[in-house]
């Protein structure tokens, strides 16, 4: 998977901002060009007529400052960027901050949108709020979101990658985009796969372990060293881990003691009860990282059979 097109959203705000700073660690110039956006309010498109009206309302003079200061946020971070080597475009739209994201992923091809969350305003106005939750669920891209807490590093090259697999093609899809960051940056793939004990007495020593168990812990070191091979034949560094208990806990606990630039998972195109349930999960790992995360939109292929010439053929689809 090569990123070759990358879309910014922002909300004049210095905190949506800051996702270009732990972006930029992992992407270069040569391979990835930028598109930043800036979602105004329906009523902030009629500013060049109303601009010069005499006796204009305080409302509206509210919304020419608000268009005045995107328009010279999207200029000053463009020229910054270009002066780094990046091709840059922006874009200032009309309408809701999601819609738009998503409806100019789709017109543009990009291949990774990347947002801060628990901003002050605009897009992370709570803990992955409404907009950034709705980008992450519906978006085909990628999303490679930064809390606002969570400080650049300074060391500008990233060391480790974290990826926590399960065994299923949903997680499996955030291998390809974990395996480019690793190239551009050099990092070390750090691959965990966390399998959850049948009672208690799971962490006892080897010999205490049911050889149920143990059977199911040598097939994820033998998954796992599978998916090593595969990186290695890409010329990615990896090493792999077997955790037992609760995945959330365990994938925190490895991010912390790892100290890793960046985490790499797969989500579930959900929706209704299930949506809730796996936003749960995305909020308590968002809410205890200490660095950004990468959210790759896992799909099931759905065999579809088409005819051709009296034949019958299956079809993926996602």
């Amino acid at each position: 998977m090569m990123i070759r097109r990358t879309l910014i959203p922002l909300d004049g705000s210095e905190l949506a901002e800051q996702v270009i700073h732990h972006l930029l660690r992992f992407i270069t110039p040569d391979q990835t060009e930028l598109l930043l956006m800036t979602a105004l309010s329906s009523t902030s498109r009629s500013l060049d007529e109303v601009e010069d009206t005499p006796g204009l309302p305080a409302s509206k003079q509210t919304v020419v400052s608000k268009e005045d200061k995107a328009r010279k946020q999207l200029y000053d971070i463009t020229q910054k960027l270009n002066q780094i080597g990046f091709s840059v475009m922006d874009r200032l739209l009309s309408g809701m901050p999601a819609e738009s994201i998503l409806r100019l992923a789709e017109e543009t091809f990009v291949d990774l949108i990347a947002m801060s969350t628990h901003g002050r305003t605009g897009l992370g106005r709570a803990l992955l709020g409404s907009v950034a939750d709705e980008v992450v669920c519906s978006a085909r891209p990628p999303v490679f979101l930064a809390p606002a807490a969570i400080a650049v590093k300074s060391s500008s090259v990233p060391r480790t990658i974290l990826l926590p697999l399960d065994g299923t093609p949903l997680a499996e899809a955030a291998i390809p985009i974990a395996r480019q960051f690793a190239q551009n940056t050099g990092a070390t793939i750090s691959l965990i796969r966390v399998v959850r004990p049948n009672h208690p007495g799971y962490e006892q020593p080897d010999e205490q372990v049911s050889a149920g168990e143990q059977s199911v812990a040598h097939q994820a070191i033998s998954y796992l060293e599978r998916i090593q091979l595969q990186l290695q034949l890409a010329n990615v560094f990896s090493r792999y881990q077997v955790a037992s208990g609760d995945p959330i806990e365990a994938i925190i606990r490895t991010m912390h003691m790892e100290d890793s630039d960046l985490v790499v998972m797969s989500t579930h195109g959900r929706s209704g009860v299930e949506r809730i349930i796996h936003g749960s999960v995305t909020r308590q790992i968002i809410g205890n990282t200490t660095c950004p995360l990468l959210l790759v939109r896992g799909v099931v292929p759905v065999e579809v059979y088409e005819s051709s010439d009296d034949k019958v053929s299956a079809a993926s689809f996602c």
